[in-house]
């Protein structure tokens, strides 16, 4: 295990959170999976003396140290903060409930110092409502003893079980900033809060815990809940102040052991079980269950916040795989609805199906698409899905067809699975492949013989164009693109293998460029990259291909090899068991964003494809 994880993410339905290495608050996605953020900063302190020996401390700061785990087989996080220079240990325990926009984050408090010592908790909010601070105001609810943030239709309602000592509502940068007045415990009893600007408001609730015994603990349990009217936040902290906290945990529990108790998956080997498990939960946060659409990774740096439609397929695959069929087609039939009018799909979207942020066309993600239906029907045998998603199909592969370079028959120009390049990508051409083949095979099963036999035509004709225009005699591997030529070595050129099926995994041209793509990476940290001359964070092994190469070889049988690589993969996840985008080539640490869905889905692939010998 290496160092902890980026962060560790908790949702419900409309809920997904994440709470940082650090124990921060990090990430507060609500009321879809990826939009808005409204966190800024969201930390625990503590104060602890008296008069001149009196100190403050963030506990996300030094001199505590920190350590995370996840309760096993659960999405309820563990966080133990050490302060060894005051004598302090205080676990946090962070969970979001499934059934109530709610964050319950508990904190128990203990003194390792040999004598009683004064003790106060302080807890500081600093929201940014629908990703702005502009327009931001808050109050302090003196019934409820309850901060309220609100704007617009976003209320957050932020309180303890425990009724607190003092409070402030404040402004950045003028003299009721209740940041800086943290520090020193002296909470002013402010209010109100709002600001016109960009400066945005924060608040602070302090608890005074009196004279702790050594020994002794101290437990608060807060709340945070989300709601859109200032009624409904402040019924639901009523609601969940009322709830115990053995029955709220019970409650996740339940949540998540039946999530995994549904999985179909046959034995795998013991020293992956729980990777496994791992995987399956992580996916379960990122899966959107009103929507459909999956999240990518639930990180703004870099930010991967959105729903790619080839990620999510290969999630919908592996789900579908798992036995969460219905999980699955809540992903294709999000996918029949973000189609655009000319048959092909945008980028990237988010979550409610609104096109995100994009850069250009890629067509790998329609041809994926594509072949995830036909997937779905092979694993689920349901037809009436299949009726269901044909015009998306006929129109998807219509403007696959449409979109071929006329001298040489392949599907582009767009821009490759990485998103860097433009041009005629074998990658995009071997999803294409797999595409007009499974379209040929759903058209048969409903009876369209006519587009069946076309299609199935045009499969045949563009697999001819692969290897006329895509193999290289002189390098005897196939090449990543042509037009303009890349000769770079790119592990994503197996995909004319997994999952795919252009060529058979035995073919000798296929077994050369494995054998190349293998060859070609020379890391300290071991594991297999993109491409070699990749510079994207230094340029380093990434789980997905190493993966992919695991998979591979599952498909030719040299389960010896494959199981080096998943192992390897097994090997560099983070302390909480999350697969991260990248590897640091030199030291082996998680890259990039974490968790990421596309990573986990690729390992699940793996355990599902491997056997042992």
């Amino acid at each position: 295990m290496l160092s902890t994880s980026q962060q560790a993410p908790m949702g419900n339905r409309s809920t997904l959170i994440t709470i940082g290495k650090n124990g921060e608050l990090r990430h507060l996605f609500w009321p879809t999976h990826n939009y808005p953020q409204h966190v800024r900063g969201s930390l625990p302190g503590i104060i602890c003396g008296k008069g001149q020996n009196e100190s403050f401390s963030w506990l996300t700061d030094d001199p505590w140290t920190r350590r995370q785990r996840y309760l096993p087989d659960s999405t309820i996080l563990e966080t133990t903060f050490t302060d060894n220079r005051n004598g302090f240990e205080v676990r946090a325990t962070d969970f979001v409930l499934p059934s109530k926009d709610a964050l319950v984050r508990v904190f128990e408090i203990a003194s390792k110092n040999l004598a009683p010592i004064d003790t106060s908790f302080l807890y500081y909010n600093d929201f940014d409502i629908a990703e702005t601070p502009v327009g931001d105001a808050c109050y302090y609810d003196q019934r409820s003893d309850t901060i309220v943030s609100y704007k617009r239709n976003y209320w957050f309602a932020f309180g303890g079980q425990r009724r607190s000592s003092a409070h402030q509502c404040g402004v950045h940068e003028e003299a009721s900033d209740a940041f800086v007045d943290a520090r020193d415990g002296k909470l002013s009893g402010n209010s109100l809060a709002l600001y016109s600007g960009t400066r945005g408001v924060n608040s602070c609730l302090k608890w005074d815990l009196g004279s702790l015994n050594p020994g002794v603990k101290e437990q608060l349990v807060l709340l945070m809940c989300f709601a859109h009217n200032k009624q409904d936040a402040l019924s639901l902290i009523d609601t969940a102040r009322k709830s115990s906290l053995p029955e709220m945990v019970n409650d996740v529990n339940k949540y998540c052991q039946d999530w995994l108790r549904n999985a179909k998956v046959a034995r795998v080997p013991e020293a992956w079980e729980d990777l496994l498990r791992r995987s399956l939960l992580t996916l379960r946060t990122l899966v959107s269950p009103d929507f459909g659409g999956i999240v990518a990774a639930p990180t703004l740096e870099p930010d991967y916040r959105y729903v790619w439609s080839r990620d999510g397929t290969y999630v919908a695959y592996a789900l579908d795989r798992c036995g969460y069929h219905k999980d699955a087609e809540a992903f294709y039939r999000w996918c029949k609805e973000a189609q655009e009018p000319n048959g092909g799909w945008n980028q990237r979207y988010h979550i409610e199906k609104t096109p995100a942020p994009s850069w250009g066309e890629q067509e790998d993600q329609c041809a994926t698409i594509l072949w995830g239906f036909g997937q779905h029907y092979e694993l689920t045998k349901n037809r009436d899905f299949l009726e269901d998603v044909w015009p998306t199909i006929e129109k998807g592969v219509e403007h696959l067809l449409l979109g071929r370079e006329p001298e040489t028959g392949l599907v582009g120009p767009s821009l490759d699975l990485w998103e860097e390049k433009s041009a005629l990508h074998t990658y995009t051409n071997s999803a294409a492949c797999g595409a007009l083949r499974e379209s040929a095979k759903v058209a048969s099963v409903l009876g369209r013989d006519a587009l069946a036999e076309s299609w199935k035509k045009e499969n045949g004709i563009l697999q001819s164009a692969i290897v006329k225009h895509l193999w290289s005699e002189q390098n005897n591997r196939f090449l990543k693109s042509v037009k303009p030529l890349d000769n770079d070595i790119d592990t994503a050129i197996i995909g004319l293998s997994f999952p795919f099926c252009v060529l058979q995994p035995d073919d000798p041209r296929i077994l050369s460029t494995a054998h190349q793509i293998e060859n070609a990476f020379r890391y300290t940290a071991e594991g297999i990259g993109r491409y070699p001359s990749d510079v994207y964070h230094g340029g380093n092994p990434w789980f997905i291909t190493t993966l992919w190469m695991a998979l591979y070889h599952c498909q030719v049988g040299n389960y010896q090899k494959a199981k080096t690589l998943i192992d390897w993969s097994a090997g560099h996840v983070d302390e909480l068991q999350l697969f991260a985008e990248q590897v640091n080539r030199e030291n082996g640490e998680p890259v990039s964003a974490s968790p990421l869905a596309w990573s986990h889905a690729m390992f699940i692939l793996s355990l599902l494809n491997f056997k042992e010998a």
